[in-house]
């Protein structure tokens, strides 16, 4: 069974003139921004999926926050690991952690 997120995913949307993508999604735990997945159009990493991940500002950062997956739900996965390892590295939770 595919991965099932715990965090809310929209398709990303920059600015009132940004259509938003299948392509472009970004995650969310209530109103913080927990990262980003991209499908890569070109180049060597052609048709995997960046993950970018981040939290709120904390004072002891977390490695990798980035990468790459085959699908888009392997990549959101990355992304809410990281969200849950950052918050626990700075003595906090996210809303969806145990």
């Amino acid at each position: 069974m595919p991965y099932q997120p715990l965090y809310t995913w929209r398709r990303t949307k920059l600015d009132a003139n940004d259509e938003p993508r299948d392509s472009d999604w970004s995650g969310y735990d209530g109103e913080i921004a927990i990262g980003r997945v991209q499908l890569q159009p070109h180049g060597p990493m052609k048709d995997k999926w960046m993950w970018s991940a981040w939290g709120p500002h904390r004072v002891k950062r977390h490695l990798p926050h980035q990468g790459y997956e085959p699908t888009r739900r392997e990549a959101g996965r990355k992304v809410e690991e990281y969200y849950h390892a950052l918050m626990a590295a700075n003595g906090m939770k996210g809303s969806k952690q145990d």
